[in-house]
């Protein structure tokens, strides 16, 4: 299972169903044809718009009841634009970030299944709104949560820099520096799979 906001979301409740047009439809297809005789069952619950409160809210529904193996978890962007745009103090935002994320892993605990946990990411380079958001702090907690519960920890912010500055005329997004396009997204699928040993 994938869970998360926008990027995993893609479209999948929309006109791309069931998997979205994005890093999501990348990963099914790529382990599907490196591994046919798996017969891997894929679930998407990506939500636009969605933070990690608002997976919190849903974590019983779209997640404890299906009992997955395994859960992808991606989110944290739309929490550092609205903890911006709402001018909260920075230590509460993240007081309450840390504490809406451990809700989901101590639920996800329940069910015994593995978890991947992979950062926000933000190209300010290619943010045409140059809004300047400090994803760092989000991801220093991430990490931490990706130690202390054991979980597979996916860079995806260390990757989208590493590969601006190897190819810092390459696009990786929309031009807001937070959807990507489909390089960004394949660029994503390949560290999901990479957090898999694939």
């Amino acid at each position: 299972m994938l869970i998360g906001d926008s990027i995993t979301d893609c479209g999948r409740l929309g006109e791309f169903p069931p998997f979205g047009n994005g890093y999501v439809s990348n990963v099914v297809k790529l382990a599907d044809a490196k591994y046919p005789e798996r017969a891997i069952e894929w679930v998407n619950k990506g939500i636009s718009g969605d933070t990690v409160g608002g997976l919190a809210s849903r974590w019983t529904d779209d997640v404890i009841r299906e009992r997955p193996d395994w859960v992808s978890v991606a989110i944290g962007i739309n929490d550092v634009a609205r903890d911006a745009d709402s001018k909260k103090e920075p230590s509460r935002a993240l007081r309450d970030f840390e504490g809406k994320y451990r809700q989901i892993l101590n639920r996800t605990r329940e069910i015994s299944a593995r978890i991947i946990l992979s950062e926000a990411f933000y190209v300010a380079e290619e943010d045409g709104a140059r809004r300047g958001f400090r994803v760092d702090p989000y991801n220093e907690i991430i990490c931490e949560l990706a130690r202390e519960y054991e979980a597979r920890f996916i860079p995806l912010d260390r990757a989208f820099r590493h590969a601006k500055m190897k190819r810092p005329d390459h696009i990786w997004t929309t031009g807001d520096g937070v959807h990507p396009n489909p390089a960004g997204h394949t660029l994503i699928a390949l560290q999901v799979l990479g957090s898999l040993d694939w």
